[in-house]
């Protein structure tokens, strides 16, 4: 059955037929790949570019490699985000400091005027306690959960620097130059 033969029976019945993007970890990542992020995958994600965020944001709980992903996504589609629907995304899914510290690090990167606007909207919302950005991480040697200031602005501990990232996404860079 086709989709529009659907919608017609659909709306015959007084039904509406909605369809949404499925929230997997596989939809996600084609979806980074769709948005520009090198990640090991094929393409073909059905998110948009603020859901792929919001998600992102969401697998960074569990996921330490989304770290790296979502602010270099930040960063190279800068002109293409919605702060306001970034942020909506950010207070439903209670990750207004992680969405903050990314937009930090994306705008530390690449400085763009909608990482401003999106970080005004963050900052009043902030959550004041402190907590390590990837849930599941257990560790005993506090120190390397002090380097990164962006972080520690949004009261998360997370490992590695901001120049580990950077360095990373400029590797990235130039590997999209390349092909």
């Amino acid at each position: 059955m086709k989709l529009d033969n659907l919608r017609a029976v659909a709306r015959a019945l007084n039904y509406d037929v909605n369809f949404q993007p499925v929230k997997s970890e596989e939809n996600l990542l084609r979806s980074l790949v769709d948005c520009g992020v090198p990640v090991a995958h094929s393409g073909g994600g059905t998110l948009t570019l603020t859901e792929a965020v919001a998600e992102g944001v969401r697998a960074a709980r569990k996921d330490g490699a989304y770290e790296s992903f979502i602010p270099y996504l930040l960063a190279i589609n800068a002109d293409r985000l919605d702060p306001l629907a970034l942020a909506a995304a950010a207070f439903q899914t209670k990750e207004v400091n992680t969405l903050g510290y990314f937009a930090e690090m994306a705008n530390a990167f690449c400085p763009h005027r909608t990482f401003k606007v999106l970080l005004r909207l963050l900052e009043r919302a902030k959550n004041k306690s402190q907590e390590l950005l990837v849930r599941t991480t257990k560790s005993r040697y506090h120190e390397l959960f002090t380097r990164n200031p962006f972080a520690l602005k949004w009261n998360l501990k997370v490992r590695g620097t901001p120049e580990n990232h950077f360095e990373r996404w400029r590797k990235w860079q130039r590997l999209q130059k390349s092909n």
